[in-house]
C-alpha cells in the first residue's frame, strides 16, 4: 500500500511540473490556428477524406465558432485524456505498471467517460481514431512521468452504449469509420503473425533513414523520394533504392479472425453473415473458435479486386479495439424481473415435470418416456472440477436408434429450436469443419491455414442435435470420442495446436444398416447401426424406436397426424400475407392451451426457464438420493448374464444416474436432488435398458457388438482349436474341430460361420490350407 501511494503521488507531482509546459504549448497551437485562419481571409477550408484515398477541398464556407473550437479540441485531446486517466484510472495505471508485460492495456468503460464529459464521450464514437491515438499518447506520457520509460501500453474502451451495438447483417455504409460493438461467435482464426506498424527505410545512395507509418495491413507503403527537408539527398525512387531496416522498424502482432452472427439473432432460413476482423497488439491470440464475444472496434473498407483492378464495390472489415467476454452462461438470453417471477411460480407446481414433457414437440404423438428424457437433457447435470484437475461432465448424451418414419428428425429439429444455443446438423451433410473442427486454407488470410469451428464447438453450453449420426465422416468419428466425454477437441493440424471446448449435450439419431431393425437376430440392436461400440458407450441413454404394427396405437397415430394437418395454415397464404403466421403466435411468453394436451409452455418461455436454471441452480445429491443410486448400482452388478464375461452395469452408468437426478432437481429449481429425483433417474434407466435388451442387460454386448450366445460359441471354438493344436504339432484339423463342436451343441454350419469370422478378424489362421486351423 505504501508503494501504491508513493507511485500515485509521484504521478500527481509529475503532472503539476508538466502543466506549465502544456499550457504554453496549447497557447501556441491556438495562436497558430487563428493566425492561419486570418491569413486565409476568414475563409475556412475543410479537407474531407473520401474512400479510395482522394481528398476533396471544400472552400468558401464561413467558419462557425464551433468549427474553430472543434479544431482546437483535436489538439487538446491528449490533455483531456490525461485528466480523465488521472481522475479515474490512476490505480489501474499503477497496477498495469506492476503487471507489465503480462498486462499491456487498461480497460476504460464508456460509462465512466460519459459521466466525465457527455460530449467528449459522444465524440469518441464519431472520431474514434483521433481518440485512440490521443488516449494511448496520454497513457504513455503518464507512465513516462512516473519513471516507466520502456512501456507502450494501450487504452481499451469497452461497454459501448446500446445504440452502437450491431449484428453483422445490420452493418451499413453509414457505420464506416464509427466505433461499434458487434455481438458474434468466433468461427475461424488465423495464426498470429508480425506486421510492420512503422517501417524504417534507408536510402542506399546517401544512407539517410526515414520512417513511414503503415496503416494498410495488406500493402507495404514505400517512400517515393529521399526528402531533402529531413536531411536526405532528394533523389526520387527511380534514381536510388530504399532498403527496409527491419531492426529499426516497429513490428506488432496481428491476427485475422472471422466472426459470425449468433444463431438467436437470425431469422428462420437466413444464412448467417460473417465479417473478417483484425486483432492487433495484445488482442492477438485471445480468442478460439466457438468463443462468444462482443468485439468493439472501427469498420473500414477495402476495394474488391477483379482481374487485377480495383472495383467500386468494397468489402467491410472490423479493426478490433477491445474485446468483452462474458462469464455469465447463456448471457444472450435476457430475462426480465416479471419473467423471473413467472419462472419461479411455475417451478412450484407439482406437475412441472409433466408440463415440460407435454411441451416438447406436442405435434408428435406419444413417445412419453423419450420426451421425459429429452426434458432432462435440456437442463442437464452439474459439471464439476475436481481438486486433481480432472473434470466431470454434466451434460446428458442421448441416442435415438429407430426405424425410418418414427419422427426422429422432427424431434431433433424441435429440440434444437427450443434449447438455448441449439444447433441442428447432419452427420452426412457436414461441411469441411464437420461436427468438430478443421484446419482450412483461407483466401482472406493470404492462403494461410486457419482454424474453423464445427457444430459442437458452436453449440458450447447448449445442445447439438445431429441427424444421421451413423453416416458421419471418419475424421469426425475419431474426434467424437474426446468431444463427448472430455468435452473438448484437441487440434494439431497444419502447424495449428489448439484445444476447443465442446461443453454441449449431444442428441443423436441413427438408422439401422439393413433399413429396419431385425428383432430376431444374433446381432444386437446396437450392432445393427453403423456406429463403433466405444462411441455408443458414450451415450447416457439409448432409446430403441421400432415401427411395429398395432391396430389400436396405429389408429390413434393416424388420427393425430390428420388432425395436425387440418390445424396447419397454408404456407403459400402465409408468404403472401393472406393468412397469419402460426409460428409467430408461439413466440409469446407464458402458458398456451392446446386442444389435445391442455396446458403447454411457449417455446420462448422454455428457453428462458432453461437458461435461468442453468445459471442459478447447481444441485447436490442428498444422502438418501446417494444411497438409492448406490443400491441400484450394487444390486445390478450382482446380476449375472448368460456368459462368463457378462457385466450388467458399469461405473459410467452410475455417473449418468447422478446427472439424471441433478437434471430432475434443476427442473424444480431445487438446489438439492432428493430421493424422488434419484428414483426418477433409476426408473428411466431401467426403462431404456429393458426396451433395448430385455431383462438381462449386458454391457459387454454393448461394448463388443456381440450377444452372449455368439461370444460363448467363439470362446468354445477357440478353446477346441487350442486343445487340438496342442496335441497335433500346433495345427488342428477342421473335421476334428466340427466333431468336437457338436459336444458343445454347436452344429456344423454354425461352427463353420464362427470359424470364418474368426479367420476374417485375424484371431485364427489356416496355415496349410482350408482344412487346417491355428490360433493366431
Amino acid at each position: 500500500m505504501v508503494g501504491a501511494r508513493g507511485t500515485c503521488s509521484c504521478f500527481l507531482r509529475s503532472r503539476r511540473l508538466s502543466s506549465g509546459h502544456e499550457d504554453l504549448a496549447k497557447r501556441r497551437v491556438v495562436n497558430a490556428v487563428i493566425f492561419q485562419w486570418k491569413q486565409r481571409g476568414g475563409i475556412f477550408q475543410k479537407t474531407s477524406l473520401i474512400a479510395g484515398g482522394k481528398s476533396v477541398r471544400k472552400s468558401g464556407v464561413k467558419p462557425e465558432r464551433h468549427e474553430v473550437s472543434k479544431m482546437l479540441q483535436e489538439f487538446d485531446l491528449p490533455a483531456r485524456w490525461t485528466s480523465l486517466i488521472q481522475d479515474h484510472f490512476a490505480e489501474s495505471v499503477h497496477n498495469l505498471a506492476q503487471m507489465w508485460p503480462d498486462e499491456q492495456s487498461i480497460e476504460v468503460s464508456y460509462r465512466v467517460i460519459e459521466g466525465f464529459d457527455h460530449e467528449f464521450a459522444h465524440d469518441i464514437v464519431e472520431n474514434p481514431e483521433l481518440h485512440f491515438h490521443a488516449s494511448n499518447q496520454a497513457l504513455r506520457q503518464f507512465l513516462l512521468d512516473a519513471g516507466h520509460s520502456n512501456m507502450y501500453p494501450f487504452v481499451r474502451i469497452a461497454h459501448l452504449p446500446s445504440d452502437q451495438i450491431r449484428t453483422v447483417s445490420q452493418l451499413r455504409a453509414d457505420d464506416i469509420g464509427q466505433m461499434l460493438a458487434i455481438d458474434a461467435v468466433t468461427t475461424k482464426i488465423s495464426g498470429v503473425r508480425p506486421r510492420i506498424y512503422a517501417a524504417t527505410f534507408e536510402c542506399v545512395a546517401c544512407g539517410h533513414t526515414m520512417v513511414i507509418n503503415q496503416p494498410n495491413e495488406q500493402e507495404l507503403i514505400e517512400p517515393i523520394e529521399c526528402q531533402q527537408l529531413d536531411g536526405g539527398c532528394g533523389r526520387a525512387k527511380r534514381q536510388t533504392r530504399f532498403e527496409l531496416s527491419q531492426k529499426d522498424s516497429i513490428l506488432i502482432n496481428s491476427q485475422f479472425m472471422e466472426l459470425q452472427e449468433l444463431p438467436e439473432q437470425m431469422k428462420g432460413g437466413i444464412q448467417p453473415e460473417r465479417i473478417i476482423c483484425i486483432a492487433e497488439h495484445d488482442l492477438a491470440g485471445k480468442l478460439n473458435p466457438g468463443d462468444r464475444v462482443k468485439a468493439n472496434g472501427i469498420l473500414f473498407i477495402r476495394s474488391q479486386r477483379k482481374g487485377g483492378k480495383d472495383t467500386p464495390v468494397f468489402d467491410i472489415f472490423l479493426r478490433i479495439h477491445s474485446l468483452e467476454r462474458q462469464n455469465v452462461p447463456l448471457e444472450e438470453i435476457v430475462i426480465t424481473e416479471d419473467e423471473e417471477l413467472e419462472i419461479k411460480e411455475l417451478a412450484r407446481r407439482d406437475d412441472i415435470f409433466e408440463l415440460f414433457t407435454k411441451s416438447i414437440a406436442p405435434s408428435i404423438f406419444g413417445m412419453t418416456p423419450v420426451k421425459q428424457s429429452l426434458a432432462l437433457q435440456l437442463f442437464g447435470g452439474v459439471a464439476r472440477l475436481n481438486t486433481d484437475g480432472t473434470r466431470n461432465r454434466g451434460d446428458l448424451h442421448i441416442l435415438l436408434m429407430g426405424d425410418p418414419g418414427v419422427a426422429k428428425s422432427q424431434l431433433l429439429s424441435y429440440m434444437a429450436s427450443i434449447s438455448p444455443r441449439g444447433r441442428f446438423t447432419s452427420g452426412q451433410s457436414a461441411s469441411a469443419a464437420g461436427l468438430t473442427a478443421a484446419a482450412v486454407q483461407d483466401a482472406a488470410a493470404d492462403g494461410r491455414w486457419t482454424l474453423e469451428a464445427g457444430a459442437l464447438v458452436l453449440a458450447d453450453l447448449g445442445l447439438a442435435a445431429i441427424d444421421e449420426f451413423d453416416k458421419m465422416n471418419e475424421s469426425d468419428r475419431s474426434s467424437m470420442h474426446e468431444a463427448m466425454e472430455q468435452q473438448k477437441i484437441s487440434i494439431s493440424k497444419a502447424g495449428i495446436n489448439a484445444s476447443l471446448r465442446t461443453r454441449c449435450a449431444v442428441l443423436a439419431a441413427a438408422n439401422p444398416k439393413a433399413g429396419r431393425f431385425e428383432p430376431v437376430s444374433e446381432v444386437p440392436f446396437t450392432a445393427q447401426i453403423n456406429l463403433a461400440p466405444p462411441l455408443i458407450s458414450r451415450f447416457d441413454i439409448i432409446w430403441l424406436l421400432t415401427d411395429d404394427p398395432e391396430s389400436e396405437k396405429d389408429a390413434k397415430i393416424a388420427q393425430h397426424i390428420i388432425g395436425n394437418r387440418l390445424q396447419g395454415v397454408s404456407e403459400l397464404l402465409v408468404n403472401e400475407g393472406s393468412a397469419p403466421d402460426p409460428t409467430k403466435a408461439t413466440t409469446s411468453t407464458g402458458i398456451e392451451h392446446d386442444a389435445q394436451h391442455g396446458e403447454i409452455l411457449a417455446r420462448d418461455l422454455i428457453r428462458k426457464y432453461i437458461a435461468y436454471a442453468k445459471r442459478t441452480v447447481h444441485p447436490n445429491l442428498e444422502q438418501d438420493a446417494r444411497d438409492c443410486l448406490v443400491k441400484f448400482y450394487v444390486d445390478t452388478r450382482k446380476q449375472t448374464g448368460d456368459a462368463k464375461d457378462s457385466v450388467a452395469i458399469t461405473a459410467r452408468a452410475l455417473e449418468a444416474l447422478a446427472r439424471l437426478a441433478e437434471a430432475s432437481a434443476r427442473i424444480r429449481l431445487s438446489q438439492v436432488a432428493t430421493l424422488e429425483d434419484a428414483e426418477r433417474a433409476v426408473r428411466m434407466t431401467r426403462l431404456w435398458r429393458e426396451e433395448l435388451m430385455g431383462g438381462n442387460f449386458d454391457e459387454t454386448t454393448l461394448q463388443t457388438g456381440k450377444k452372449s450366445t455368439v461370444r460363448n460359441r467363439e470362446k468354445a471354438i477357440m478353446e477346441i482349436v487350442a486343445s487340438l493344436s496342442a496335441n497335433n504339432g500346433g495345427i488342428a484339423q477342421l473335421l476334428e474341430v466340427f466333431n468336437e463342436a457338436e459336444r458343445y451343441d454347436i452344429d456344423r454350419s454354425t461352427a463353420e460361420d464362427v470359424i470364418d469370422k474368426l479367420c476374417q478378424t485375424g484371431r485364427m489362421l489356416r496355415p496349410s490350407g482350408y482344412d487346417t486351423l491355428q490360433i493366431a
